[in-house]
């Protein structure tokens, strides 16, 4: 015998049935098997049985992979039970316990092919999972071609010895195809990673976008929508009601007596007056509105509950309330309050455009009423919109804005009738508009950033026509707020002066306290300039305005016109004592002043009475044409009506 042999008759024991000793040893052998193994199987058993309790929770299912090894459990376990005391001869001992030892070759032969077959099965089954694919290959394969390798006969060697080399090429493909396959894992891995970067990215871009918007659409100090968010929140809702039917209120507030507020106690506290005024306009407003800062102290709302005039009112009534009572922030009580304009947004007529114009040509009228005015965009205000709108557009043309001309009113001095200057004043004539006073067309003009043209073209007009006055009729020439609180402006009006030949001194501008309100600096600048060429400064509107007082104490004026309502009102006692007390003030500061509006002999006769020494009217001239001023001035013609008393 061979060692290869010997090596399996000592691996499996089948050598001892070669001599008596041995096969008494494995008659013991197998007799010690008869016990144990029912045992075995009964082990087997409960153990299969306390799975399928512990799995299906029951013995409701039957059909579980468990069930079906318990019948092949109870037939192999009643064959060895039936089996347990029988003598068995030696050779069939041998044939039970061993693989290859019964059967004739062809049996032989079909367990090393099924064995393999069965193990290389395994092995692709498992191939996903190489540790366990490599099981079956290297303990059934292997030993079925390791006993063949050690087999006497020549014929196994080579079949073992290929089924080896098998062996090996499958183990190494196993190796190759788990590298593959956890590359390929790697790969899904990294690629699931990459997404579910992007993913995140994307996630964050858009949290960070919609962050954005946010940011882009809200005012920071109210946490209101801003001026972007309303308009486009207005085009969504004007676009609802051209298509669904129904109105919507757009309302414009604008709060009055903050800038003082702002001007005294800094930004901070405006600010906080400001966030104050957005909480109560948001509860004012209620869950169905809009509400937004539009800029500065001006808020917008949008009112889907209000869908008709009486109900805008009162909704405009109602915002007004809330803003009137008192602020307290810091222990300090502040006051303010705030006009409202209003327009029914209702289908067929949605335009954003044309509602915002609505509105504040509502909030201009309501602004007339006083402080906390509400109203409601009427037809009437349309026709004075479409009548401003169509201003507008003549003032920007060049061709209709030239018409603007100039005629002259003299200033006496009414003391001794004395001619002592002519004031320039803007007529507009236009020929589908009619006539135009300055009060309707110089605020629209500040507006579009006219009145800079007109004014400069103006002055060099009037400046062109002193030349042919006497040295001793200065020109008195009006200056709008815009130009006054523009920086250069003194600096052009001498220069037009400069142009024209005429000396400063001979200019006496007129300025208003409206005017001194817009940009009280830049406007001290420019006079301060205007007066040390020599230019006479007047104050225009005396006793229009509640801060004249305050102007009279910190700049310094050569004189002072008093406003026309003070001269017209003199028919009252009351009216008249402040008429006096006014002139007794100028009188006080050394300053002349001048009377306006007077058209009645009674009012020449008592302000000549208190001792105001110059005035215009219609009872002494009507404004004149260049012509006849010119004749006026040099004394050809005589315009004062009270010459001759």
């Amino acid at each position: 015998m061979g060692w290869g042999p010997k090596m399996l008759a000592a691996l499996t024991d089948v050598g001892e049935a070669e001599t008596a000793g041995g096969r008494a040893l494995l008659a013991e052998r197998y007799r010690a098997l008869q016990r144990q193994i029912p045992l075995l199987y009964t082990i087997c058993l409960a153990n299969l049985l306390g799975l399928h309790l512990a799995v299906t929770k029951g013995f409701a299912s039957l059909v579980h992979p468990s069930t079906l090894l318990i019948p092949l459990i109870l037939i192999r376990l009643y064959h060895w039970t039936r089996t347990r005391n029988a003598d068995m001869p030696p050779e069939r001992i041998v044939r039970e316990l061993t693989l290859l030892r019964g059967g004739g070759e062809t049996e032989q032969y079909y367990v090393i092919l099924f064995g393999s077959l069965a193990s290389i099965g395994c092995a692709y089954g498992l191939s996903s999972f190489p540790g366990a694919a490599r099981l079956p290959l290297l303990f059934l394969a292997l030993p079925l071609a390791t006993m063949l390798i050690l087999s006497p006969i020549s014929g196994h060697v080579g079949l073992g010895i290929s089924i080896a080399l098998i062996i090996v090429l499958i183990l190494r493909l196993l190796s190759v195809h788990n590298e593959s396959f956890v590359k390929l894992v790697e790969s899904r891995v990294q690629v699931e990673a990459e997404r579910e970067r992007a993913r995140r990215a994307e996630k964050a871009a858009k949290a960070e976008k919609a962050k954005a918007r946010r940011i882009a659409d809200t005012d920071p100090l109210t946490g209101l929508a801003n001026r972007r968010a309303f308009l486009r929140s207005l085009g969504r809702q004007a676009g609802l009601i051209e298509r669904d039917g129904g109105a919507a209120t757009l309302a414009i507030v604008d709060l009055d007596g903050f800038k003082p507020i702002n001007d005294t106690f800094g930004h901070a506290m405006g600010d906080a007056v400001l966030e104050e005024v957005g909480r109560r306009l948001t509860a004012a407003g209620g869950p169905a509105s809009m509400i937004a800062r539009m800029g500065g102290d001006e808020f917008a709302l949008i009112l889907e509950s209000c869908g008709d005039e009486a109900e805008a009112q009162r909704a405009g009534r109602a915002i007004c309330r809330v803003l009137e009572d008192a602020v307290f922030i810091d222990s300090r009580e502040f006051h303010i309050s705030g006009c409202c304009g209003l327009t029914i947004l209702r289908a067929g007529d949605c335009n954003v455009t044309e509602a915002l114009i609505r509105a504040d040509t509502a909030l201009y009228r309501a602004k007339e009423q006083g402080r906390a005015g509400t109203a409601v965009f009427s037809q009437e205000m349309g026709r004075l919109q479409r009548r401003r709108t169509r201003i507008e557009q003549a003032l920007r043309r060049p061709e209709e804005r030239d018409l603007i001309s100039l005629v002259y009113q003299p200033i006496f001095d009414i003391s001794n009738n004395s001619l002592r200057a002519f004031e320039a004043l803007a007529r507009w004539e236009h020929p589908e508009l009619g006539t135009l006073s300055p009060a309707e067309f110089i605020p629209i003009a500040e507006q579009v950033s006219a009145i800079e043209t007109i004014s400069d073209r103006l002055l060099e007009a009037a400046a062109a026509e002193a030349l042919l006055w006497p040295d001793s009729v200065r020109l008195s020439f009006n200056v709008s707020a815009v130009q006054l609180c523009t920086a250069g402006c003194a600096a052009r009006i001498l220069a037009i002066l400069g142009n024209r030949g005429i000396h400063p001194r001979r200019l006496q501008v007129e300025v208003t306290e409206t005017a001194l309100l817009v940009d009280f600096a830049t406007a001290r600048t420019n006079l301060q300039a205007l007066r040390a060429a020599g230019t006479r400064i007047v104050l225009d509107d005396f006793g229009a305005g509640h801060a004249s007082i305050s102007y009279l104490r910190e700049m310094q004026f050569d004189g002072i016109k008093l406003d026309g309502a003070l001269v017209a009102s003199v028919q009252s006692t009351g009216s008249r004592r402040l008429l006096k007390g006014v002139v007794d003030l100028c009188a006080s500061l050394g300053v002349p002043c001048v009377a306006e509006h007077i058209e009645q002999e009674s009012e020449l006769d008592l302000l000549r009475g208190l001792g105001c020494r110059y005035g215009q009217g219609f009872l002494l001239s009507p404004p004149l044409a260049a012509a006849d001023a010119a004749a006026l001035a040099g004394g050809t013609v005589t315009r004062l009506r009270r010459a001759a008393a």
